[in-house]
């Protein structure tokens, strides 16, 4: 049994290692988000930022406020007993990490699904985009292969939107979500690219 966990570790250390233009910072934020190289098996889908699954948002709060980052709270008025909480700085990504924003979302009080948000204060969609990439393989890793979950491109007023989406279950009910997003402005030659990992537990709001 220990010898075959040595082999998975190994495997996946490898895989890593030969992801072309992973970053260390992009590594060092996977590790802060909760990614471990030893792990050797599919684990629990936990939300990131040290936050746990039915949780209260004073947590939330709490980090941001020592952080100095801007709180924006409001209920969703079709959602009853719904409420997000959204969290950012004044300007460039959150403190050590490279996301612009992060966005809870809590049913009678309890966390069940966070977003962390890439790409608004970078201007290269084409580093955007690998990242977005790398990102997918190294999750991948840890929770399973993602599925593709849908695909757009439509022309709008002066240029064309794409969007893709993949998402992971590796517990029933718990899903990652990874969407990545393009805007193309033929009229002011401009290229816009953000992408969002999505971690949704939906047995939470299903609890009663």
């Amino acid at each position: 049994m220990l010898a075959m966990r040595v082999q998975r570790i190994i495997f996946k250390v490898n895989m890593i290692t030969k992801l072309p233009s992973v970053s260390k910072s992009l590594i060092g934020c996977l590790v802060f988000m909760g990614f471990t190289v030893g792990s050797y098996a599919q684990e629990v889908l936990l939300p990131p930022f040290g936050l746990q699954w039915g949780g209260g948002a004073e947590t939330l709060k709490k980090w941001a406020s020592d952080q100095q980052l801007k709180i924006t709270e409001r209920a969703l008025s079709d959602k009853p007993r719904h409420t997000i909480i959204r969290v950012k700085s004044a300007s460039g990504p959150l403190p050590d990490h490279k996301a612009d924003a992060l966005e809870a979302r809590y049913h009678a009080g309890k966390l069940y699904e966070v977003s962390v948000h890439y790409g608004a204060t970078t201007g290269d969609p084409k580093s955007i985009v690998n990242e977005f990439n790398n990102l997918k393989s190294l999750l991948a890793v840890k929770h399973g292969m993602f599925s593709p979950n849908n695909k757009q491109q439509n022309k709008v007023e002066g240029g064309i939107s794409k969007s893709v989406s993949y998402h992971v279950e590796p517990v029933s009910g718990v899903v990652l979500l990874m969407v990545l997003s393009e805007f193309e402005d033929r009229v002011r030659e401009t290229h816009y690219a953000r992408f969002s990992l999505i971690y949704r537990n939906q047995n939470i709001i299903q609890m009663k």
